[in-house]
């Protein structure tokens, strides 16, 4: 890998973009690399510069009955970003090699189909394998950003990790969720301390047309991996993952009573009390996914469907003590965003990912593996997810020791 900017000079970008609306996951994020963001209390600009744009559609209705009015070709003409018609050229900048020194990928929304297992077909891998293919005609690859889950498809998504690795191509994706404010302040599992089992609970209100199992899911996993991946021995892997539906619901959880003591405290960060979780959970929740791990941690997810924001808390536990929290997603002008868009700057500037990539192939493979147990209403064993990596104690730039900008509702 090289990188072609000057002492002093900031690191040039191409990003490719299935849909820019307002709102959008390229408007909270491309936005704030074209206007800048507000960093401890005062507007700073990026630290990397836009070069070029590849937009994949201009405007979607999204099936949702909202607008969805493109955005993305007046802000970039007005910017002086130009426009490609391709993942090559944008990567190139219309001449030929790789003129950039680092490619964004932020495939989210848009009028794309569904899966199987209800996965939103994003072309995330498409257009990942189109710029490796830039890369290796032009002879020099450059760091590579992949915005939300890797793929929908966890083969896709290990064989992107693959490629990355063998060409020495640096590669970090995922949520903004790990990295955004928490609820308590500075809210830890402690590394290295064990864990005996986990419960994330979610709020996401379904809408017509959008189908939020695999959307919000998948923030919801990333989140709580983040706590699970520090606990004592690193990650092993996930061996099995059961969903269970309707009025299963009640009996599974009264089987496994440890977890309705987790999602009772998950709950309480929602500021949700009540005498009976196993009830309220049985009678609100959109899903239950059971999650075992390979050295017999277990976790279990939970999604509320219920007429709020999006919101997300989860509860660690282990033998001497339980940790919960929520993450908070409550700044108005998604302030989540910045401390995403500040590790995505650091992947850029150092050509080193600041977490391990191995979370979101692992939490990519959990999220299909549960969109098929949910679809064939059975445990699916899963062997390929034996991934082991070690946590990152500290991760500069996040949210999580940071003040909330505004007095919270919690």
């Amino acid at each position: 890998m090289s990188m072609s900017h000057g002492v002093g000079s900031r690191p040039r970008v191409a990003v490719l973009c299935s849909v820019y609306f307002a709102g959008s996951h390229a408007d909270v994020i491309l936005s704030r690399l074209l206007d800048g963001y507000v960093w401890d209390g005062e507007h700073q600009d990026a630290r990397i510069e836009v070069a070029s744009v590849y937009l994949e559609q201009l405007g979607s209705s999204d099936n949702l009955p909202v607008s969805r009015t493109d955005i993305g070709t007046k802000t970039l003409t007005s910017h002086g970003i130009p426009l490609f018609k391709s993942v090559g050229e944008a990567l190139s900048l219309g001449t030929t090699g790789v003129n950039v020194d680092g490619v964004l990928i932020i495939g989210e929304h848009g009028d794309y189909g569904w899966g199987e297992f209800d996965q939103k077909l994003y072309p995330r891998r498409r257009m990942f394998d189109a710029g490796v293919a830039a890369m290796v005609a032009g002879g020099r690859t450059v760091p590579i950003f992949v915005d939300k889950h890797l793929a929908w498809s966890f083969v896709d998504a290990a064989s992107m990790v693959s490629d990355a690795d063998r060409l020495g191509i640096p590669l970090l994706a995922g949520s903004s969720l790990p990295v955004t404010w928490r609820i308590p302040q500075g809210a830890q599992w402690p590394l290295g301390s064990p864990v005996t089992g986990a419960a994330v609970v979610s709020i996401a209100a379904s809408e017509p047309g959008c189908r939020p199992t695999e959307m919000s899911g998948f923030h919801n996993l990333e989140f709580i991996q983040a706590l699970l991946e520090r606990r004592r021995g690193g990650e092993t892997g996930v061996a099995a993952v059961t969903a269970v539906t309707g009025a299963k619901i009640a009996g599974s959880l009264a089987a496994v009573p440890r977890d309705a003591e987790l999602l009772a405290r998950a709950l309480e960060e929602l500021s949700i009390t009540t005498d009976d979780p196993i009830s309220f959970i049985s009678n609100s929740a959109d899903d239950l996914f059971l999650i075992d791990y390979k050295d017999g941690t277990t976790l279990t997810v939970v999604n509320l469907d219920l007429p709020a924001g999006h919101r997300v808390a989860g509860a660690v536990r282990g033998p001497e003590t339980t940790v919960a929290m929520e993450a908070w997603l409550g700044d108005p002008d998604h302030g989540n965003f910045t401390f995403l868009t500040r590790q995505i700057e650091s992947l850029m500037l150092t050509g080193r990912s600041p977490y391990p990539v191995t979370r979101t192939l692992l939490t990519t493979g959990v999220m299909e593996a549960a969109l098929r147990a949910r679809h064939e209403r059975r445990t699916v064993p899963t062997p390929h997810l034996s991934l082991t990596y070690e946590a990152v104690d500290l991760i500069p730039d996040t949210g999580v020791d940071r003040p909330i900008p505004q007095a919270s509702t919690h």
